[in-house]
């Protein structure tokens, strides 16, 4: 799943995508009423790699539910951050393209290019899938 699959998938959900100044985080997603809104931050340049990643986890909340306030416990937000993580692995990260990748002797920043997404959330795949070589 490339960043055009991610953003044809937010559309045909009805999540809406928009651009704004979001330096702190760089993406966000929320839930107001019954719709779902994901903001991408457009004050810096990302790659399609970085771009896709944020738009991918920001999906994974959506998609599965998983939103939170600053009142929220801590335990709270990382369960559903590691959720929205899990779902943009499984959905663009598969595990035997990644292990044939590593299999092949690419370096982890390569295999990011490849897969169109970033080297953090490579060696976060291969730790979910458990794969060593990282």
């Amino acid at each position: 799943m490339n960043l055009n699959d991610l953003y044809r998938l937010a559309e045909a959900k009805g999540i809406d995508v928009s651009n704004f100044p979001l330096p702190e985080s760089g993406s966000l997603a929320l839930e107001l009423g019954n719709r779902q809104y994901i903001g991408i931050d457009n004050s810096r340049r990302y790659s399609a790699g970085e771009e896709a990643a944020h738009l991918g986890h920001e999906l994974g909340h959506c998609l599965y539910g998983g939103f939170y306030n600053e009142k929220s416990a801590l335990d709270t937000i990382m369960r559903h951050e590691v959720r929205a993580d899990k779902w943009y692995i499984e959905n663009a990260i598969p595990r035997a393209e990644l292990e044939r990748l590593l299999a092949g002797g690419y370096e982890l920043w390569e295999i990011a290019e490849i897969m169109g997404t970033t080297e953090d959330y490579i060696q976060k795949a291969c730790a979910y899938y458990a794969i060593g070589n990282m």
